[in-house]
């Protein structure tokens, strides 16, 4: 194997030696399942037997292949002549591959070298003995929970060394995910994509997968670690629910999802899946990269507090007697107490309609004149009030994922209407005394902030605070 020290250069001329006339091995490949020119195998064949066919794509052919000189299996991914005519992309493609060789972590695959030898290019690389996620997805069975965590942490694991390193995938997709026979991941193809974005930039298409391409990256617009992010973010997807979060008739129709489009929530997919882990994938698929999660590390500390959820729901029951004592979570209590004073309010609102006949005599009394506006005020604020009590109640119901962050967003609106509503005892000073008007409107006064603290409390889960739900709506 040539020298894969990062301080010497990564073009490396194979030279013609008594390997060339050696007969190839019984188990290499015909030149007629090769699809490469015979004078492309022939100067493989001086160093390398290529054993089988792996794949191929816009990049060309990979073989895993057996170098005779350390008698190494490894893959070779032999590069389309298209891409080799052009020599700046040529120099920029061993300048980044250069860099992306720098990833020494178990969950990234090796790149070893850069190889050009008379018209010829290929990569050699490290061979994994496995399936790519892409395989494992066509699959009919869907991937169990516990498993996709698995993958996904070891995703995040090299995904976070290769930033950093400096280096952003751009196009991270099930298919340059790999698995060997232990379920080890490795992730191919660091560097790759980034060496060809001027190429792209001039003939003014977009560089990557569309089905798993950031909005900015698919606008034409520069790209980080966070586009990374929102790539992983469609592979999780994808791995939890079984489908991918766009389809198109064509790649650009797809692009302009990903721009423009808001996925179906994964839980109407896959009704089991713990709201934590559906906070995750979310926000990675924020349009805004600034909204989204800014370090992989973050997405790995969300998706533990996942796997805790549900770990913690997969648990049976006891059946010793203690299920009624403790089986009941603490956060019910809260929705249970923030349902009942959305009740409160909507008795209010409901007896004050009521009532608007008797409110008008009685501001008529203290305030002659001005008796219709007191009942217009009463009106609009009860019926406003109505539709968001029933509104919240009704989230609360169908437990509801944005729920805070709607709730966040009124809240000012809901403030000033509780407050108002809160003197409403001195409508009926004349009866009860002032006294205990005063006394009844101090607690209303504190009823929207307790509101805020019983929701918060439920959608404030660990690492993964259900404020930022708020981010995960598209600008």
């Amino acid at each position: 194997m040539a020298d894969t020290s990062p301080d010497k250069s990564s073009s490396t001329t194979i030279k013609r030696g008594p390997a060339a006339s050696t007969k190839l091995q019984d188990e290499t490949l015909p030149s007629t399942k090769t699809e490469l020119s015979e004078h492309t195998r022939q100067l493989l064949s001086l160093r390398y037997d290529l054993l089988d066919k792996l794949g191929s794509g816009g990049m060309g052919i990979v073989y895993k292949a057996r170098d005779r000189e350390t008698g190494e299996v490894l893959a070779l991914k032999i590069l389309k002549s298209t891409l080799i005519d052009d020599a700046t992309l040529m120099e920029r493609f061993r300048n980044e591959l250069r860099l992306a060789r720098r990833i020494t972590h178990h969950n990234v695959c090796r790149i070893y070298d850069f190889n050009r030898l008379e018209g010829s290019a290929f990569i050699s690389m490290e061979f994994v003995d496995g399936n790519s996620l892409r395989e494992l997805l066509n699959r009919p069975d869907r991937l169990e929970v516990p498993q996709v965590l698995h993958i996904a942490r070891q995703i995040c694991a090299g995904l976070g060394e290769a930033h950093i390193q400096g280096i952003v995938h751009r196009d991270l997709k099930p298919e340059n995910v790999m698995l060997d026979r232990f379920g080890g991941v490795k992730l191919m193809d660091f560097g790759i994509a980034r060496s060809l974005d001027t190429r792209s930039t001039a003939t003014g298409s977009f560089l990557g997968t569309p089905a798993y391409m950031a909005p900015e990256q698919a606008e034409g617009k520069p790209v980080d670690r966070r586009s990374d992010i929102y790539a992983l973010g469609l592979v999780l997807y994808e791995m939890f629910t079984g489908r991918a979060a766009f389809n198109g008739d064509t790649p650009l129709a797809v692009a302009l999802k990903q721009i423009r489009d808001t996925p179906p929530s994964p839980r109407n997919l896959q009704p089991g899946l713990p709201v934590q882990i559906e906070y995750v994938i979310l926000k990675c698929l924020c349009k805004d990269p600034a909204k989204r999660f800014q370090g992989v590390e973050e997405v790995e500390a969300a998706l533990a507090a996942g796997a805790t959820d549900y770990q913690r729901e997969s648990l049976p029951a006891p059946d010793d007697g203690t299920v009624k004592q403790n089986s009941s979570p603490r956060f019910a209590t809260d929705l249970v107490l923030f349902s009942l004073i959305q009740l409160l309010y909507v008795g209010f609102y409901l007896a004050a309609l009521a009532k608007l006949e008797r409110i008008d005599i009685l501001t008529e009394r203290f305030s002659p004149g001005w008796g219709w506006l007191m009942v217009v005020g009463v009106t609009v604020s009860a019926l406003v009030g109505l539709a968001i009590r029933l509104y919240l109640l009704t989230a609360v119901a169908f437990h509801y994922p944005g729920l805070w962050g709607n709730f966040s967003r009124i809240f000012i609106l809901i403030l000033v209407l509780d407050e108002l509503w809160a003197m409403s005892p001195f409508l009926l000073a004349h009866r009860i005394g002032f006294g205990l008007a005063f006394a009844g409107t101090v607690p209303l006064l504190f009823l929207p902030f307790s509101q805020r603290t019983l929701i918060s409390l439920y959608f404030r889960k660990g690492p993964a605070d259900w404020r930022s739900k708020k981010t995960m709506t598209t600008p």
